[in-house]
């Protein structure tokens, strides 16, 4: 419904003529929608976009996500003639995009925000209700931690709105005492986790030619986390939603509750209470979240980008009521200007994101050799992934790596850099610190060296070479940072086979440098060091599968000079010995151990 056009005959019933409008603007139902479309969106996201320079541009409501999944949104197969409407048909099976997300800037804490979900369903035929929409195939619900919505009507959301721009909040509260209650309950309610926690659709909708109702979403299987949840943390219930889906599936209820007294349950009012113990919820569908790493390369990405609306749905399941139509306009013309301002198409997809990332395309193999220079660098710098632990003993796939901390006796961090490094290391990286300081000498003097080990996996594809930043910081002239690029045996790994030199590395920023010798590649590369290290942090990882040597410089560059060493004149420019695993190396060689700096 575009705004100022006549609303549908369901959602003019019972209009409430009881408000005292604060604003013209909210005076009459229609205008009222309108009045929230222009606050919401010529308001608050144009001043978002333009005057705080947001981006991207975000969402005008629930703007901070958690995270973005795919699933299988799969109707019951013994589902009741009376639940047999739209999409609800025994058996029905439609692959599903989904999006947690909170109620809050995405640069605030999630401690007590009111969380969502968008779900999209794929591969819905009929055309829908949303009039640009009509021929999309694509069904949307959308549902949230509360039974009603603090508001019952579109008058009574754009005199609250306008009171909350105009600073007048705290009186029209005090006016409006159960609106006040609701969002008191709101915001003091504790969310654990968003796959735990049970979600209502608030407004009611049409189910079929003669029936109403409302959806709910609880959990049914979910792993449980792997550390306790600390509510206080800044990111908590995206860091869940993480660690629950990358252990196992998640199996949630996806229910119908049909109205059954008119006159205790309004479909006018989005504050109407549908208890359930009178008008039951019945299981209608399982929303199937299979088990996945919702931080993969460009996910969140795809969940941004998506939007959600409830009039994207069959008429026969169209929403009913004043909210509803405010949220018709309000989410068509937020989704368009976020869409325009980040350059992104407007419309529908067709197809849903495949649930795994692409691998390169070609694969080496003992019948066909792999064609040398088809394949190009694959980059993987960590900036769309979230911030991640990976505790001793666990591992994470980012892309073509997996990051192993199995032989490691303190966590690593894919994490924001403590000091951007142009070129070397900047914005998220694998990040260790050594929060326990030097070792100390027992008591018979001797200090013990304890050894850890960061293991990079390339699982998927070998590499020919391999290039990443690397800065770190020691607090003793016997630290030492050993790099060690091996060919595994995936039989017994004490014959993984060194397929180039080592590098060791004592302190500073520089660009490493790997290739395998002739005929070899790199599948895993091992990070040695003890804990005299203070930190280090990598980043900007370059793998190249086939691409033909074009240079012969030194393998391993240093963009900044943190350490002794010989200075050497080379290739008309000057260089300086940073560490070196053969000190009586000629400098020159092509596939040196040393470590160089240009200065």
């Amino acid at each position: 419904m575009e705004a100022g056009s006549n609303m549908s005959k369901d959602n003019m019933k019972d209009s409430s003529a009881m408000h005292a409008p604060p604003t013209p603007e909210c005076q009459e139902m229609e205008a009222a929608i309108e009045g929230i479309r222009k606050m919401f969106v010529d308001k608050v996201q144009h001043d978002h976009i333009v005057n705080n320079r947001q981006t991207p541009a975000r969402r005008v409501a629930f703007i901070k996500q958690h995270g973005s999944a795919y699933g299988i949104f799969q109707v019951n197969n013994n589902l009741p003639a009376q639940y047999q409407v739209g999409i609800f048909k025994p058996g029905a099976s439609y692959k599903a995009w989904l999006r947690y997300s909170s109620d809050t800037p995405h640069t605030l804490p999630d401690k007590n925000t009111t969380v969502g979900i968008g779900i999209k369903l794929f591969g819905v035929a009929g055309h829908k209700a949303l009039e640009e929409d009509v021929n999309a195939t694509t069904l949307d619900f959308i549902l949230q931690n509360t039974q009603v919505f603090f508001a019952a009507d579109a008058i009574e959301m754009c005199e609250f709105k306008a009171a909350a721009l105009n600073g007048t909040l705290d009186e029209w509260l005090k006016t409006h005492p159960e609106t006040a209650r609701i969002l008191a309950e709101m915001g003091s309610r504790t969310v654990k986790s968003v796959l735990t926690e049970p979600l209502w659709s608030c407004v009611p909708f049409k189910f079929g030619d003669y029936d109403y109702c409302k959806y709910k979403l609880a959990v049914q299987t979910v792993a449980d986390p792997i550390r306790t949840v600390d509510i206080n943390a800044p990111g908590y219930l995206g860091r869940d939603m993480q660690e629950r889906l990358i252990q196992q599936e998640a199996r949630l209820d996806f229910y119908v509750q049909l109205r059954n007294n008119p006159h205790k349950q309004s479909i006018t009012s989005a504050r109407s209470l549908w208890e359930e113990e009178e008008a039951v919820p019945v299981k209608v569908a399982t929303l199937i979240i299979p088990q996945q790493n919702i931080m993969a390369r460009g996910q969140a990405d795809y969940g941004e980008s998506l939007s959600y609306n409830i009039w994207r749905t069959l008429p026969e399941m169209a929403p009913v009521g004043s909210i509803a139509e405010a949220r018709k306009v309000v989410y068509r013309s937020s989704a368009q200007v976020r869409r325009n301002v980040n350059g992104q198409t407007i419309g529908e997809p067709t197809e849903p994101r495949p649930s795994s990332a692409p691998v390169p395309p070609y694969n080496p193999s003992l019948e066909v050799p792999w064609p040398s220079g088809t394949v190009g660098d694959v980059i993987e710098d960590f900036q769309s992934f979230g911030e991640y632990e990976i505790r001793p003993g666990f591992y994470y796939t980012y892309g073509p790596l997996t990051i192993s901390a199995r032989d490691m006796m303190h966590s690593v961090w894919i994490t924001k850099a403590q000091q951007d490094v142009a070129g070397v290391v900047d914005g998220m990286v694998i990040q260790y610190i050594n929060e326990e300081g030097r070792p100390v000498p027992g008591e018979d003097g001797e200090v013990e060296h304890r050894v850890q080990i960061l293991r990079i996996l390339l699982e998927k594809i070998p590499a020919e070479r391999i290039r990443f930043g690397l800065s770190m910081k020691s607090n003793s002239n016997d630290a030492t940072l050993k790099i060690t690029a091996y060919q595994r045996d995936k039989e017994d790994e004490k014959k993984n086979k060194l397929v180039a030199d080592p590098v060791i590395v004592s302190q500073g920023n520089a660009v490493i440098y790997l290739e395998a010798n002739k005929d070899e590649k790199i599948d895993l590369l091992t990070l040695k060091f003890t804990e005299e290290t203070e930190s280090f942090e990598l980043d900007n990882f370059v793998v190249t599968y086939a691409a033909e040597k074009t240079t012969d410089y030194p393998l391993w560059q240093a963009n900044k000079l943190y350490h002794y060493g010989d200075r050497v004149s080379w290739k008309n420019k000057n260089w300086q010995l940073i560490s070196s695993a053969n000190q009586g190396w000629e400098p020159g060689a092509p596939g040196s151990s040393h470590f160089w700096a240009e200065i």
